[in-house]
């Protein structure tokens, strides 16, 4: 009987807490319900709807403003509700879904880009600002799917922008102090193929921006840019200096103080680098081009 009543006791006590704790909770209002369709909100819900339904393969930036520039006017001319309060309501309804379904849309058509091999550059800028735009929108819930995917668009573009700059690089080097104490800075151009192979081993460094052809094309050229600067500086190099025996005491002087500083540069040009088959070819060249300038350094120190 005393553990009946204890038990009892424990009942009652356990029913108390619980009804005083759920009192103290706050409750949540139910969202408010929606307010009566018309016309121009059933038309624009078929339009967002048509959106859904697009293909992925085209972007649909202009049926996005179509339809955003019709909830604004009809808002404009209070059309969407049958008093100001309705018509901001609904306003913010038709805004909000709006958003949400061209955000999902336009992120499955980003990343049909991003599967296939032919990245278009101007797909590629509108991407990036449409990315921009969409991330600074009032509607967007930090941290959701959406919010998410956008993240990581932007680092799919951020890795295919760093590689494309540093192609860039690669086209631009060059070196330009041709001074007879001066030698072309090797270390550097080595640098830029071991990133180029770097690169190339660990799949451009995100599975998307591997897909990208062109990319890996313009990476395979890369070694071409950095040997034909390196060629360029040893021709005007060559040139530079060529006929300027005369300011020298002797042949002797002369093959000492230029002809063999610049034909140890040329004979460092190294092939395991480069891996061009133009190589003999310019290496010859260059070659041929100093032993005529030695050629006529000898006819002139003979006479």
């Amino acid at each position: 009987m005393k553990i009946i009543k204890i038990s009892l006791v424990i009942a009652v006590i356990s029913l108390i807490a619980f009804f005083v704790v759920n009192s103290l909770v706050p409750s949540q209002n139910p969202p408010p319900p929606p307010p009566p369709k018309n016309q121009f909100t059933e038309m624009i819900e078929k339009q967002i709807n048509d959106i859904s339904k697009l293909p992925v393969n085209k972007f649909c930036k202009n049926k996005y403003d179509e339809v955003k520039f019709y909830i604004e006017d009809f808002y404009n001319k209070k059309r969407l509700g049958n008093n100001q309060p309705e018509n901001n309501q609904w306003k913010e309804r038709l805004s909000k879904n709006l958003y949400s379904v061209y955000a999902d849309k336009f992120v499955k058509q980003t990343y049909n880009v991003f599967n296939n091999s032919a990245w278009n550059p101007k797909d590629l800028e509108f991407i990036k600002s449409e990315c921009q735009l969409l991330r600074a929108s009032q509607f967007l819930q930090r941290g959701n799917l959406v919010d998410n995917s956008f993240s990581r668009i932007q680092r799919i573009l951020s890795k295919y922008d760093e590689i494309n700059n540093f192609i860039a690089s690669c086209k631009r080097f060059s070196y330009s102090d041709d001074s007879l104490t001066s030698t072309y800075p090797i270390s550097n151009a080595n640098l830029k193929i071991a990133r180029v192979t770097s690169y190339k081993n660990n799949n451009l460094e995100n599975s998307f921006v591997n897909n990208c052809v062109r990319l890996h094309s313009q990476l395979n050229e890369t070694t071409k840019f950095l040997f034909n600067a390196h060629i360029r500086y040893l021709d005007k190099k060559i040139e530079k200096w060529s006929g300027m025996y005369s300011e020298y005491n002797s042949h002797g002087e002369y093959a000492s103080e230029l002809y063999f500083k610049i034909k140890s540069e040329i004979n460092g040009l190294d092939n395991d680098n480069y891996h061009v088959f133009t190589f003999d070819s310019e290496y010859n060249r260059l070659i041929d081009k100093l032993n005529l300038d030695n050629s006529n350094a000898k006819a002139f120190f003979s006479k």
